[in-house]
């Protein structure tokens, strides 16, 4: 997987970044509304991510993109959340990727959400993202991965506070 580029959305401070630069991987964009989150990742990696993931062209984009990867807002399908689903705007922001995917036409997509969003609305939500996958030629495979099964204890996210220093 090494020499592939990547688009890291919904990039927070650099999970996904982490991850695939360790295998070699190149980010060529990534994007973030949350100026900290930007702050950091900058900081970290010397990639000035985009503030917004609703203006960002796909055609102006020069290099070749084997990766989409991003965590899509949950606020809209958490179980902690009102569960607006598709009327909340955070809850559209998944039709952002397949926008850019639809033009980039990358190999690959990791996308990471919470659990919850596999029943929210009977299922519907989670039938619209893998019918969306699928209709653009995705082969869709689901994940259920908790951290407390790596040894990563649990983060109250009411709680985190983002550093503007190297992690």
């Amino acid at each position: 997987m090494s020499n592939l580029n990547y688009i890291d959305l919904f990039c927070g401070i650099g999970g996904f970044h982490q991850a695939l630069d360790k295998i070699g991987c190149k980010c060529v964009l990534a994007c973030d509304i949350d100026k900290s989150c930007r702050a950091n990742y900058k900081l970290n990696y010397g990639v000035e991510p985009h503030p917004d993931v609703r203006k960002i062209d796909p055609t102006e984009i020069e290099e070749e993109i084997d990766i989409i990867c991003g965590g899509f807002p949950c606020q809209a399908f958490s179980n902690a959340g009102k569960k607006k689903m598709f009327e909340d705007d955070r809850g559209l922001l998944f039709d952002e990727i397949m926008r850019i995917a639809k033009i980039k036409k990358p190999r690959f997509m990791f996308l990471e959400n919470v659990k919850h969003i596999l029943k929210v609305g009977d299922k519907k939500v989670i039938e619209y993202i893998k019918e969306k996958l699928e209709n653009h030629n995705y082969h869709v495979e689901i994940f259920q991965i908790s951290p407390h099964e790596y040894g990563v204890p649990p983060v109250s996210y009411t709680h985190l506070t983002l550093p503007t220093k190297r992690i």
